[in-house]
């Protein structure tokens, strides 16, 4: 019986065209071998089982061939080439770092280093995992690493380069290595199958590549064990059992269900996966996966993101057309939430199955916010007082909806307004609570703040103008400080230090000129608390008083020069001036003072 080798042996490429999903590290190499420009370092980085060794062995073996052909390969028949290929060279070392990582082995390698080869041209040091030597044993192969002699070579490899002194990456070429594509992978495996009279699904191929995680060797290693459980044939079914994945088909059904709003079909969905041993993030992270796809089917220039078979991306085209890209978004970002809430959950099931049936019902919601913008925006009232319908603007306010679901409608407090005269006209306005869809930004003085575009700007101006009905004010110190108390009523309660300098300071009308408003601070800290608010105090004054004026806050040099800091004493007097019964307190319990 010939014994047996695995694949990842077997099908070791020998040459740099043979080499999978690497061929910018094999160009590379090749045109510095025809141009004799060949390093004298090479450290070669990437993740496990991308080619980071084999590459080096075709490298080392390439630069030592007595007889290399036209296009720069090892001829694989000279005596240099037989030898390597036996494991008997005398010239090409391959040496361990995780195992011989001590100054010790470093020190017997550059004694080795002293003697030339007796054949062939190059001596060659292969170093694996060269990030495993102490930080002793790389000083001692500094010296040797960036003066070597004329005949010697050193080929580096390493999964973490951050690991590596810098002294050590200056000295040597680097070349890094990156993760083999899925597609590649499929195509590698499907010669081997043509190779080994193996019958094979291209869904199965590709579920053994995504697992993968891009590295050939672990393709390769799972591809023997399910060959030989399948007796050379490997199917869709026999790898999801053997790989512990989540069959596609049950994101699916859960899509599906989620779209007709079956509930309890989702419900008992998730419940059979449960029971196959899969876990919730699991699954979760699967349907996000699966809304991805969804989302990534709509536009022909991201269909080539998805690394599918045919067969599956006909599926997802199938179930795209049937899910709106609001209601894929909507359940992407639920999935997403649920994703980063569940590791701090005690009860993980509840979590999902609450982000469960809250996508279950996001048409729903998606729906009443559409019905309530287009009613909110339709309803316009014409020159004659008369109402019409617009539905110009129907689309972009539907564009507008937020990724999280809401409640359809919420409540927009009214902005406390002064007594009516009796010259004002009667009110025209529903005295009932306005309501708004969350599709459209609420109103509230602060969000004058935030205002950059323009356009924005515009619409703010116009709902403030609508919320006093054109109500203008004379420009005087009575209307600036009821202008003014009216805004600090609608400061958030968060911005306490905000509501306070309100209630503290007072603004004043500027004499040389009759459209300036100034508010005097004692602090640069208190100017720049007032500076982020200034725009929208400027914004609210001028509407309510039919004039642009310029409103300015200035911090008063003299408050803050003649101020010193509180001595430790001080502080303590001015806290007992302030609360008499922290003096108390001192005395009936006999404290002392330490100042220092």
């Amino acid at each position: 019986m010939a014994e047996y080798i695995v694949s990842a042996r077997k099908y070791r490429p020998a040459r740099f065209t043979e080499m999978v999903g690497q061929e910018q590290v094999a160009v590379t190499l090749k045109n510095a071998i025809r141009t004799g420009h060949l390093a004298h370092s090479f450290l070669f980085c990437g993740p496990r089982g991308v080619g980071k060794t084999t590459a080096a062995r075709i490298l080392a073996k390439t630069i030592n061939c007595e007889d290399i052909t036209a296009d720069f390969e090892a001829c694989g028949k000279c005596q240099s080439c037989v030898s390597f290929q036996q494991n008997a060279s005398f010239n090409i070392h391959e040496l361990d770092a995780a195992s011989n990582n001590s100054v010790e082995d470093i020190r017997s390698l550059v004694e080795q280093v002293r003697f030339p080869p007796q054949s062939g041209k190059y001596k060659i040091y292969i170093i694996d995992e060269v990030h495993m030597l102490s930080a002793g044993a790389f000083n001692a192969f500094l010296k040797t690493l960036e003066e070597p002699p004329s005949y010697c070579k050193f080929i580096l490899a390493t999964t973490e380069k951050h690991k590596i002194l810098p002294t050590i990456l200056s000295r040597c070429q680097i070349f890094d290595f990156r993760r083999i594509g899925i597609d590649t992978i499929v195509k590698h495996l499907q010669h081997i199958c043509e190779v080994e009279k193996i019958e094979a699904e291209d869904d199965a191929l590709h579920i053994i590549a995504q697992k993968a995680d891009g590295g050939m060797r672990d393709a390769l290693s799972m591809f023997d064990r399910l060959s030989g459980f399948s007796e050379n044939k490997l199917t869709y079914a026999s790898v999801l059992e053997n790989l512990n994945v989540l069959d596609y088909d049950y994101f699916f059904k859960v899509t599906d269900s989620l779209l007709t709003e079956n509930l309890s079909n989702i419900l008992q969905l998730f419940d059979q996966i449960l029971k196959k041993g899969f876990e919730g993030d699991d699954f979760i992270l699967g349907l996000c996966e699966h809304f991805r796809n969804l989302l990534f089917c709509k536009d022909a220039n991201t269909l080539t993101l998805m690394e599918l078979s045919d067969n599956l991306k006909q599926k997802y085209a199938e179930q795209s057309s049937l899910a709106s890209a609001d209601f894929t978004v909507n359940c992407l970002n639920l999935g997403n939430q649920c994703d980063l809430q569940y590791k701090q959950s005690k009860n993980k099931r509840l979590t999902v199955e609450l982000t469960l049936i809250k996508m279950c019902y996001v048409n729903a919601v998606i729906s009443v916010e559409a019905d309530t913008s287009k009613k909110k925006t339709s309803d316009v009232k014409t020159d004659n007082g008369q109402r019409t319908t617009d539905t110009s603007n129907e689309k972009a306010i539907v564009d507008q909806r937020p990724l999280t679901i809401e409640k359809p409608k919420v409540k927009v407090a009214v902005v406390n307004e002064p007594p009516a005269t009796p010259n004002d006209k009667p009110a025209t306005r529903n005295p009932q609570p306005t309501t708004i869809s969350k599709s459209k930004k609420l109103l509230t003085l602060d969000s004058l703040n935030d205002v950059d575009d323009s356009s924005t700007q515009k619409l703010l101006q116009e709902e403030v103008e609508e919320k006093y009905q054109g109500e203008v004010l004379l420009l005087n110190k009575e209307n600036i400080l009821q202008l003014w108390n009216e805004y600090a009523a609608n400061v958030p309660e968060g911005k306490k230090g905000l509501r306070i300098g309100f209630a503290n300071y007072m603004p004043e009308l500027d004499e040389t000129s009759l459209n300036k408003i100034y508010l005097k601070v004692q602090s640069n800290v208190q100017k720049t608390q007032f500076d982020e608010v200034r725009l929208g105090i400027q914004n609210f004054i001028s509407k309510r008083v039919g004039a642009e004026i310029t409103f300015e806050v200035i911090a008063d040099k003299k408050v803050e020069s003649g101020s010193k800091p509180y001595t430790p004493k001080e502080k303590f007097e001015r806290l007992m001036e302030k609360n008499p019964s922290i003096k108390k307190m001192q005395q009936q319990f006999g404290l002392e003072l330490d100042y220092d």
